[in-house]
């Protein structure tokens, strides 16, 4: 009597749906239960879901099936235990709970026995699974961070946005594009909310009126214009939670800054309570220290009788012993961007350094590449010679594939190795005057930026640990990044002002400035 088992099969990519990936692990799975005296009397399709989790719904199906006693399972059959789940505790927890009804989890590809070897490899197998997935996970994270900081939008998009194609594949890389009929809506809300007269009821009334609910599925409420009024995105700016950063994006705006500010200002300005909006008036948040317990400086915008201040404080509730005011802090700031500007010679001996060693590196690889380039000749023109040999009967067919699997292993390695090197070619003129001018135009560069990101970008490539600002309200530098540390080495062996500590504060360094 055939003993009787279900086939679970499972992808997490859909695109994998279409690639038949499902057709080919169920045919597996019938051939090893036809061959191992298995009679199958359901399968399970998981589609488009991840195994890291139990939160499957075929799975679930799965469980209750198996433990219906009328339905006397053997087994549970899959493609590999990694379809199975991709978690060690989970993987392991699943089979315990089956083995109670006397029922074995098998592989069709992997050859894992039930006793104390074969347990131990299946720990093994479900370990790699989950190592794979996790890593998997982090190259994803890099890759997403590295796109935002591009300017492409990876998440769900915004109200009044879409994907430009209808494919995940065509989608990569691609920056969103505005809802034509959704954007006019949008553009009308920001308009009437930057008047101050209508409220955010009012608001989502009107967009209802002007078909929000029709074109979008769902009514315009509250939440929701409150959802698309705080979000900076809509004038180009983007702001991650999960990594607290802003990009500016490569799609098109649907309004200008300055009507989201008005328009923000109306809604929310009277609580003051959002980042995002303080943001804009605290560009050193996040930078700036505390001197005395080296906490980070939040923002304050105390109200007086007459106006209302913007400062910067110390964040620790137990020390708050530094305030300095927003607008002399920037003044101070500048002032210490400034005292960074180097004299012509340091300059010049700077970059002479800089593109020397970057010329060097250039040189190295290109000699790699051309080492590299002769091998990959010499296993291509070794793959035509075992071609030939075949053709005369010098190599029989297993001895052929044998060797080409072993130089197109080889070919590969090389090529990849090839590809990890990268050489960025530039106008060595146009870089070093660029460079000079940016090293002495530091404060008028800050201050010109009116992207919150490039201005939070350019303060942590110079000062990668923060600034601190004094008790007498002065700021100075904790450590500089590695080139400017580079250059003020090489201004302090021309004029060597400064404290003992090496410190650079605007006024320890007046000497070195060029007028």
């Amino acid at each position: 009597m055939l003993k009787k088992a279900v086939v679970y099969i499972r992808v997490s990519d859909p695109s994998q749906i279409e690639n038949n990936s499902l057709d080919t692990q169920e045919k597996a799975c019938s051939l090893y239960a036809h061959r191992n005296g298995y009679e199958v009397i359901s399968l399970f399709r998981e589609a488009g879901i991840s195994a890291k989790n139990t939160n499957r719904e075929a799975l679930k199906k799965l469980l209750v099936f198996c433990y219906l006693k009328k339905n006397l399972v053997d087994a549970v059959i899959v493609y590999k235990l990694n379809r199975w789940s991709r978690s060690t505790e989970d993987g392991l927890a699943l089979e315990a709970y089956l083995s109670k009804r006397g029922i074995q989890v098998l592989s069709a590809t992997e050859p894992v026995a039930h006793d104390p070897i074969g347990k131990f490899n299946r720990t093994i197998l479900y370990a790699s699974g989950q190592l794979e997935n996790e890593m998997k996970g982090l190259v994803v994270k890099d890759n997403m961070l590295s796109l935002f900081r591009k300017g492409i939008w990876c998440w769900k998009c915004p109200v009044g946005y879409k994907r430009p194609f209808d494919s995940k594949e065509k989608n990569k890389g691609k920056a969103p594009v505005s809802i034509p009929e959704l954007s006019e809506i949008i553009i009308a809300m920001f308009n009437e909310a930057a008047t101050g007269i209508y409220s955010r009821q009012q608001l989502a009334r009107k967009m209802n009126e002007r078909g929000f609910d029709v074109i979008f599925g769902s009514k315009a409420t509250i939440k929701m214009v409150i959802r698309i009024a705080k979000n900076s995105f809509y004038y180009g700016e983007m702001y991650c939670k999960k990594w607290n950063e802003y990009s500016t994006g490569l799609y098109e705006p649907i309004i200008d800054k300055q009507t989201w500010q008005i328009a923000h200002s109306k809604l929310f300005g009277g609580k003051r309570k959002y980042k995002i909006q303080d943001n804009f008036l605290y560009p050193l948040k996040g930078i700036l220290k505390c001197e005395d317990c080296q906490n980070v400086m939040t923002s304050s915008n105390p109200r007086g009788r007459s106006k209302q201040y913007y400062h910067y404080e110390c964040g620790n509730k137990k020390c708050r012993s530094i305030r300095i005011d927003v607008e002399k802090a920037h003044i101070e700031f500048m002032k210490l961007l400034h005292s960074l500007r180097p004299t012509p010679r340091v300059i010049k001996l700077f970059v002479h350094m800089v593109f020397s060693e970057w010329d060097n590196v250039i040189n190295t690889s290109k000699k790699e590449i051309s080492s590299i380039d002769e091998r990959i000749k010499y296993y291509e023109d070794e793959l035509r010679i075992v071609g030939r040999s075949l053709d005369k009967r010098i190599y029989t067919e297993d001895m052929a594939q044998k060797e080409s699997e072993r130089i197109n292993l080889e070919l590969m390695h090389l090529n990849v190795r090839r590809s990890d090197i990268q050489i960025d070619q530039y106008d060595a003129e146009k870089v070093k005057n660029f460079t000079e001018y940016f090293l002495l135009n530091l404060d008028d560069l800050w201050l010109r930026l009116d992207s919150l990101s490039m201005k939070q970008a350019l303060q942590k490539k110079i000062f990668p640990e923060g600034i601190y600002c004094t008790k007498n309200k002065k700021i100075r530098t904790i450590a500089l990044a590695p080139s400017f540390a580079l250059i003020d080495t090489l201004s302090r062996a021309d004029v060597t002002i400064g404290d003992p500590k090496g410190i650079r504060t605007p006024d320890s360094q007046d000497e070195n400035l060029v007028s």
